[in-house]
């Protein structure tokens, strides 16, 4: 058994390896029996540490495949490797395409729902990461909008 708190070093090891780029975003996080393996810990420890992960935002689950970093695009080009980061790309394109004033509100979820066929959980990942980059504000009761210029 484990040392109580080890799911906190791996999650920590984790994100030391995401900062200094030896995972980079898009790319699958190794396999719970791999990381099992290197830390000579319970698959339940792992777990709880690519939890931690997950619950951060900084890793996400990609169903039968495992789990993967989030984030920006790859150096490389390919472009947003997340729903949520496609999304709020291309309505940032559209912002800046001039499409939507700071008057008129973007889409709304149910409409981008339906639209890229994604969660609503999805969508507001997409709108929270416009929201936090400062390119949307959200006004409650009334939509979102385009930041002011």
């Amino acid at each position: 058994m484990a040392p109580r708190g080890t799911y906190r070093k791996i999650a920590d090891d984790l994100r030391r390896q995401v900062a200094a780029g030896d995972l980079l975003p898009g790319t699958l996080v190794p396999s719970e029996l791999t990381l099992v393996e290197q830390y000579q810990v319970s698959r339940g420890t792992v777990r709880s540490a690519l939890a931690l992960l997950v619950a951060e935002g900084l890793i996400e689950v990609v169903p039968g495949q495992g789990r993967r970093v989030v984030g920006e695009p790859c150096p490389d080009g390919a472009g947003p490797t997340t729903a949520y980061a496609r999304i709020a790309a291309d309505l940032l394109d559209r912002i800046n395409a001039g499409e939507f004033s700071p008057e008129v509100p973007l889409p709304s979820e149910a409409e981008l729902v339906a639209q890229y066929e994604v969660s609503r959980n999805t969508v507001r990942r997409a709108y929270r990461q416009l929201v936090e980059g400062g390119a949307v504000v959200v006004r409650h009761g009334a939509g979102a909008f385009p930041a002011p210029r």
